[in-house]
């Protein structure tokens, strides 16, 4: 099985023609959204899941200072972090209480590193 997939300007319009074998179909941007949230649902539910630790060895794509949202989960005590992929678009977690402490010490721990090395970084 050939598969390609290639970015199209097809009359002025950004569009992304996907080729299996000889069947090709030209999808818009709402459509490339569509597919990619149908892929991460349908991936969520295949086996072997996705690691629960990032790989030292893979390339990750990289947000950089991406958009971020919170708000208080409705259904119980926690929060729903949304982080925006340039790509991927929004995705959302909803955190209990336990992971929002541990991830406020992660990265409060991240910044006080920081500042620490800021300050070294002025006395020499």
């Amino acid at each position: 099985m050939a598969l390609t997939i290639e970015m199209m300007n097809e009359y002025g319009t950004p569009a992304v023609r996907i080729t299996v074998d000889e069947a090709s179909a030209l999808l818009e941007t709402h459509e490339i959204d569509a597919v990619i949230e149908r892929l991460t649902l349908i991936r969520a539910a295949m086996r072997p899941e996705v690691p629960k630790e990032p790989s030292r060895t893979h390339q990750y794509v990289i947000e950089m200072d991406p958009c971020w949202h919170t708000e208080k989960h409705p259904l119980y005590d926690g929060a729903v972090l949304f982080m925006r992929h340039s790509g991927l678009g929004w995705a959302g977690f909803a955190l209990p209480t336990s992971s929002l402490a541990k991830l406020n010490e992660a990265l409060t721990n991240h910044l006080h590193t920081l500042e620490l090395e800021e300050a070294h970084a002025v006395m020499n």
